[in-house]
């Protein structure tokens, strides 16, 4: 299985900013989140995140206590690649608002990007102790210990995020952990579950066959394995489409 992260923090820059619900002053509509958001729309489509920063750097001398305008200033130097600045910012967002989830998410997104996984596992362990239930954060950590093939740690993750119905396609990569760790009665029901939900994938109907296969259900192994042959071929993967025939040539 291929898997790759998606750290879910790239939405907040291109909507302009994220929020923790922190209350500026009424009458300063110059630094209103609302405001920032429509001001920045134009600038970040455009990639011009200097100067997006240099609208927060006017905000924050406002406004030194507001960890909305840390946190998006770290996505926009984040944007920029300085990572060091970034990460100042988020720790600053964070020791204001300790409950303030995106910071850590983005903590984690730059230990990935330059490749330190322990300290990005860190950084979401330490939000996932103060909101459990954070989506984003047991995502972003379950895709890191598919990586590092703890899969028991992912299934645990994978809980939490599928208790959203809008993230169904995760359904697939928890299947594909249960297979890791010889629960196919469980990656079954979560194939099948992925497939419910209105996706389709070549993998799934792979993995699905497999996992009928080690139950010892031939027929329906050979169904699905079909089915992902079919689609392989679609795609124009003759490799997997080959390796998949090789079984009904067996059989």
């Amino acid at each position: 299985m291929k898997t790759r992260i998606f750290f879910i923090l790239a939405v907040c820059i291109l909507a302009g900013y994220c929020m923790d619900n922190t209350v500026l002053a009424a009458d300063d509509l110059s630094c209103n989140m609302k405001t920032l958001r429509n001001t920045t729309v134009g600038l970040l489509k455009n990639k011009d995140y200097k100067q997006v920063i240099t609208l927060y750097d006017g905000c924050i001398k406002k406004y030194p206590n507001n960890a909305d305008l840390y946190n998006n200033r770290g996505n926009a130097f984040m944007a920029l690649n300085n990572y060091n600045q970034a990460l100042a910012d988020y720790r600053r967002a964070i020791s204001l608002n300790p409950k303030y989830a995106t910071p850590y998410n983005g903590i984690a997104t730059i230990y990935i990007k330059t490749g330190q996984t322990e300290k990005a596992l860190d950084s979401l362990n330490q939000l996932l102790t103060v909101d459990p239930n954070n989506t984003t954060g047991a995502l972003n950590r379950a895709q890191i210990f598919m990586l590092t093939k703890d899969y028991q740690a992912a299934i645990k993750d994978y809980n939490v995020v599928l208790k959203d119905k809008r993230l169904s396609v995760y359904y697939k990569d928890r299947a594909y952990a249960y297979l890791a760790v010889s629960k196919p009665e469980q990656a079954i029901e979560d194939y099948e579950n992925y497939l419910k939900a209105g996706h389709s994938s070549a993998e799934a109907y792979r993995y699905l066959g497999i996992a009928y296969g080690i139950l010892g259900d031939n027929e329906k192994m050979l169904a699905n394995l079909r089915t992902a042959a079919d689609l392989y071929k679609k795609e124009n993967n003759m490799e997997e489409y080959n390796n998949i025939m090789k079984v009904f040539r067996s059989n």
